[in-house]
């Protein structure tokens, strides 16, 4: 299962940072980050160093049901 957390997070990219933003972080079943969204449920590139605070978490889904996972980012009011 994997797992959806909305975050605050930091973009580096080698410069100052960007503003900070809000966004959703999805974890595998290890723990590990696999993707990084934007406010808007996009996908964002993670290269270049990135920051985030857990604000808290949405729920898990299983890796073969992502209509899960937009329910969870619907019921935070994306989309």
């Amino acid at each position: 299962m994997n797992s959806l957390d909305k975050i605050r997070f930091l973009l580096f990219y080698g410069e100052a940072p960007e503003g900070s933003c809000y966004g959703y972080i999805e974890r595998n079943r290890e723990g590990h980050m696999i993707a990084l969204y934007n406010s808007c449920g996009e996908e964002i590139d993670i290269f270049g160093g990135h920051k985030f605070v857990r604000v808290r978490a949405l729920g898990k889904f299983d890796d073969e049901d992502r209509d899960n996972f937009y329910s969870l980012l619907e019921s935070d009011g994306v989309g």
